[in-house]
């Protein structure tokens, strides 16, 4: 067993990602042990919008009643649309300072997730012309170069696609739900959002030692109240030999950081964490 002050033996992308947007909320999290998990329905949609692209990744085969009565089960089983979930949620918001999100009822969130998984098949036809399945949800806990700890992650999905002179590459995707508008230009370039991908590759391409040049990554993005047709969207991401060295290095730099002790508060990522104006972080 590690010594890693989490007291686990492995780390994944999420873990590393909360560390570089605050190393103070990374330490609340996995050394101390605090737990503010809430259930949301943003949460819960994903999950089912996740689990219908994987069936239908790999059957080809939708199946909109199952997911629709998923969501409707879901939101009785939370009381999401009920008058003291959506007040909670309306006092929480003010008390950060923040805005109320409007309200939407589970037949919205029914028919968003209808019109994205019903689009997947034409895109994913136009996007990945010729595609086939490879795997979903593959999972990866792989040695972490120069280190005792593992990598541990879920890829979402792996395809692979025909090439003009009769070859293959490969995609690893990660189906991602967006607001209407999708991803603004600077998410999709953020660094700390792309490395999730660059990660992902990195790890599968020496798993099962392929060409990292025959293997590319992208976002698919499912995106809710966004018209019939127009509710999924490629981001390619592009992981070069750089991208794969910077990535790498963002996890040596977050192991090396966490065994030395060092935490610190980002008050450039306060607004929304669930930690702010607590005894944890006054």
């Amino acid at each position: 067993m590690t010594n890693f002050p989490t007291n686990k033996p492995h780390i994944s992308y999420s873990e590393v990602r909360t560390w570089k947007e605050c190393s103070w909320r990374h330490k609340l999290q996995q050394i101390d042990k605090i737990d503010t998990f809430e259930v949301s329905p943003f949460l819960d949609y994903g999950t089912i919008v996740h689990e219908a692209c994987e069936h239908f990744l790999k059957t080809r085969e939708l199946d909109l009643e199952k997911m629709a009565a998923s969501i409707r089960q879901a939101w009785e089983k939370r009381g999401y649309d009920s008058d003291e979930y959506i007040n909670k949620q309306k006092l929480i918001a003010e008390a950060k300072g923040n805005k109320p999100w409007p309200h939407n009822y589970v037949d919205s969130w029914v028919e968003w997730a209808t019109n994205a998984i019903s689009d997947l098949p034409a895109f994913m036809d136009k996007a990945f012309p010729g595609w086939e399945y490879v795997a979903a949800e593959q999972e990866l806990y792989e040695a972490i170069p120069n280190d005792d700890l593992k990598f541990k992650g879920f890829i979402d999905g792996i395809i692979k696609t025909p090439t003009p002179r009769g070859g293959w590459r490969g995609w690893i995707i990660d189906w991602k739900t967006a607001p209407k508008w999708g991803w603004h230009a600077n998410k999709k370039r953020d660094v700390l959002v792309t490395s999730q991908l660059a990660l992902y590759k990195n790890y599968w391409v020496r798993k099962y030692n392929v060409n990292p040049k025959d293997i590319h990554c992208g976002f698919v993005l499912l995106k809710r109240d966004a018209p019939p047709g127009q509710t999924c969207e490629l981001v390619k991401v592009s992981v070069g030999p750089k991208a794969a060295a910077k990535a790498d290095k963002l996890v040596a730099n977050m192991i090396s950081s966490v065994r030395r002790g060092l935490f610190f508060k980002n008050r450039d990522s306060c607004k929304y964490c669930e930690f702010l104006d607590t005894k944890h972080c006054p």
